[in-house]
């Protein structure tokens, strides 16, 4: 059964190192900004997804404490233990069922105060090899994928600060992410705490507290909920092999794999072209170039020379990740989620000092795993 589905309401926190507001509460403040905006009740939603995961949560059937918090109590409820976006293709699916005309996706993280990202990172790697060996980890791995590319492409050091600079001067704009002192420069990325080669603190974004929601409706129900439906065009998702020296950590062929579904989906002919602006899933600055070219969105090895011409800034030709992205604030298990909440207040217009100038078709991406094994892409339009 063929379905149009739209985003027609959307909400998130403020993202902070530690917030004084519990999960349960964040969970009843979104869902009752969006039910009050759209001006419906519980009674309008026909199903709820969570993105909840039990390791981040530190329960089993981690969503239990959430239900009611969102009105979830006696309705169709079920979580993808993924990142938000996953949750999102998933609500999408069941309105292409025909089965429901409105979905809920929720998806909070307390990353910044409560558990540890690198401990639950780190669980996830093979437990009888890589794990008690501690030589592979999400930011190693980032650190082989980021000198890989920039001797293949000859990119330097200053270039790769380039793109952390860029994304830190978007996330200052962003009203929702936390503060640095001062205005960011390559300086400041170089001198900042080194990591692993050469990936260096202000390469990679703070974890925080916070979390976001949309509801999605079918077509018959997003006009009537809203003048300014976000249509979803076209979802991809693709899982590559576990071990990264199996696969070109490079070129990151699940993504492009995941893209080229989404844009088939979409009638998308030309990504360069066709789409105006990509929020994207970087947990480091230098996964932006590798990610952007996966996507189509830039010629492969154009690295240097994208984040040079200026095509990528918020005020560039096509803006990637205007809202400064997952350097401005990693909300875990949520981020994927709030690629989507910003393409879509940018294509509704809403994105105040982050807005693009005629903001019409936008691409959304998460991923999982070490360099991005797995990842979903979706295309958004208006």
């Amino acid at each position: 059964m063929e379905r149009k589905v739209a985003v027609v309401g959307y909400t998130q926190t403020n993202y902070e190192k530690e917030s004084p507001i519990s999960r349960e509460r964040i969970a009843f403040d979104l869902a009752t900004a969006i039910l009050q905006k759209l001006k419906i009740s519980r009674d309008d939603v026909d199903t709820i997804v969570f993105s909840s995961n039990d390791f981040m949560d530190g329960r089993t059937i981690s969503e239990v404490y959430l239900v009611q918090r969102v009105g979830a109590h006696m309705k169709d409820e079920t979580k993808a233990e993924a990142d938000g976006l996953n949750a999102v293709l998933y609500a999408w699916m069941r309105i292409m069922s025909g089965q429901y005309n409105t979905a809920l996706v929720v998806s909070i993280s307390m990353s910044g105060s409560q558990f540890r990202p690198l401990l639950v990172q780190n669980h996830t790697l093979d437990p009888a090899y890589e794990r008690p060996r501690g030589l592979v980890n999400f930011i190693s791995g980032a650190a082989l994928q980021a000198r890989a590319y920039m001797t293949k492409y000859h990119m330097s050091e200053e270039n790769l600060a380039q793109y952390a600079v860029k994304s830190l001067e978007n996330a200052r704009k962003n009203p929702f992410t936390p503060k640095r002192d001062g205005v960011p420069t390559v300086k400041d990325v170089l001198n900042s705490k080194p990591l692993y080669d050469p990936l260096r603190e202000l390469h990679t974004g703070p974890f925080v507290d916070g979390g976001c929601a949309v509801l999605l409706a079918s077509e018959e129900r997003a006009k009537e909920l809203t003048d300014k439906p976000v249509w979803i065009k076209g979802f991809g998702h693709s899982l590559d092999t576990y071990y990264i020296g199996d696969r070109n950590i490079i070129r990151v062929n699940s993504l492009r794999d995941a893209a080229k579904r989404a844009y088939k989906m979409a009638g998308i002919k030309n990504p360069s072209r066709d789409i105006s602006l990509a929020e994207i899933h970087t947990n480091f600055a230098s996964e932006e170039p590798i990610f952007t070219e996966a996507l189509g969105l830039f010629p492969d090895g154009s690295g240097v020379k994208t984040i040079k011409s200026g095509i990528s800034r918020r005020e560039g030709k096509l803006p990637v990740n205007p809202s400064g992205g997952p350097i401005g604030a990693q909300p875990m298990n949520a981020t994927g989620l709030v690629r989507l909440v910003e393409a879509v207040s940018q294509l509704r217009g809403e994105a105040g000092p982050t807005q693009v100038k005629r903001a019409r078709t936008a691409v959304v991406h998460a991923q999982e795993g070490v360099c991005a094994q797995h990842n979903v892409v979706g295309i958004l339009g208006v």
